[in-house]
């Protein structure tokens, strides 16, 4: 578990635009993704609290099953990895996927953002960007709380850092 991105928070990004605060849910996402699976011990990868809920390990799975596609959806080169078995390869490839993903929506103008269409096959429907948000940028949120609530029930609190600084209380 020595992948150094998120480790901190990256700086704000210099300008103000659809792409930059985007990339800063992402800096959001990878810097707490970080510290709730920072340290993690291998009992507690497979920790579930209670019976249906998923483990550490499968909540890793998902995240990265939905930052993936949703990395996709706004950049046509993203390649979803099938090489990933262990904790720390998925963990390693979520980190990496918020540092391209930022990448991507820093790149990207404000019209490219506003003229994507993402299309999700289930509804075979075709939504704005604005999805995103409520869709798999939250839900991944929500996961991330999810691992940071079961190591805390498994014993193992997540280290005290502020999410708003990014440095310890």
């Amino acid at each position: 578990m020595s992948n150094t991105l998120y480790t901190s928070l990256p700086p704000t990004p210099s300008h103000f635009s659809a792409g930059a605060i985007l990339a800063r849910f992402i800096d959001a996402i990878g810097f707490r993704f970080q510290t709730a699976t920072n340290g993690l011990t291998e009992s507690e990868i497979y920790f579930c609290p209670v019976d249906g809920s998923m483990d550490m390990m499968e909540l890793v799975e998902h995240i990265y099953g939905v930052f993936s596609w949703a990395h996709g959806t706004l950049n046509p080169n993203a390649v979803r990895r099938k090489d990933l078995e262990t904790f720390d390869d998925y963990r390693n490839a979520i980190l990496e996927e918020c540092d391209t993903f930022k990448k991507r929506l820093l790149e990207m103008s404000d019209e490219e953002i506003e003229n994507t269409s993402i299309y999700l096959k289930r509804t075979d429907t075709t939504y704005s960007v604005f999805y995103l948000i409520n869709g798999p940028i939250s839900d991944v949120l929500t996961h991330v709380g999810q691992i940071a609530s079961w190591r805390r029930i498994a014993g193992n609190p997540v280290e005290r850092i502020s999410p708003f600084t990014g440095k310890p209380y």
